[in-house]
């Protein structure tokens, strides 16, 4: 158990990392115009965690894995390596509208050039 729990923790960690790397791309074409494929290949990685969270009820998929794993049935487990609970717990709330705004500004980008 103690290595699925590395494990998905690994995971965990590379997923936030992906999905925080893909603010550049975003931000970089909103603000220049340059490099509209990778600004919507960078969209991928957090449509995919958004689509997970809706799909479990707002929670992660990989926290409910990992409070499963743990036999935790309420609160929160740790299951990304280097943030504490204080700051994990507010990931989505402080990111949706950091890549909403990069969104809208792709869009306008796109829209109006």
């Amino acid at each position: 158990m103690a290595a699925a729990l590395f494990t998905l923790r690994l995971v965990h960690t590379l997923i936030v990392i992906a999905c925080v790397s893909m603010l550049i791309p975003l931000y970089h074409y909103a603000l220049t115009g340059e490099g509209a494929l990778w600004a919507a290949l960078a969209l991928i990685a957090p449509m995919g965690v958004l689509i997970g969270i809706l799909l479990n009820g707002g929670t992660c998929i990989l926290q409910t894995l990992a409070c499963r794993m743990t036999g935790r049935t309420e609160g929160w487990e740790r299951d990304v390596f280097f943030l504490p609970e204080s700051w994990a717990v507010k990931v989505v709330p402080a990111t949706v509208p950091v890549f909403t705004l990069g969104v809208l500004g792709s869009l306008a980008r796109w829209f109006f050039g």
